[in-house]
């Protein structure tokens, strides 16, 4: 019969990964492992952070260096009242 041609399959895409950022006012650096509570309240959400793009290494597999190519984000605060605050 006719010879049939495959499709190579395309590549996989990586996923993007996201992250929300949340800030806790503190007036002195007192924080533990348990205080204050890792949760939502009384830390505030600042922002649900994406990757604009995704790093690739250099070099090969297991060695390298990242391809040099940096994801930045500018994320305003506040209104501050306190001496400090914690991210997280």
């Amino acid at each position: 019969g006719p010879s049939r041609r495959r499709r190579s399959p395309s590549p996989p895409r990586p996923c993007k990964e996201t992250f929300n950022v949340f800030y806790h006012e503190a007036d002195a650096d007192t924080a533990t492992a348990l205080t204050p509570p890792w949760m939502e309240n009384p830390y505030v959400k600042v922002d649900t952070v994406a990757a604009e793009h995704l790093s690739r290494w250099a070099g090969g597999a297991g060695g390298g260096r990242p391809s040099g190519r940096v994801n930045r984000k500018t994320l305003r605060l506040g209104p501050l009242s306190r001496a400090g605050f914690y991210l997280a």
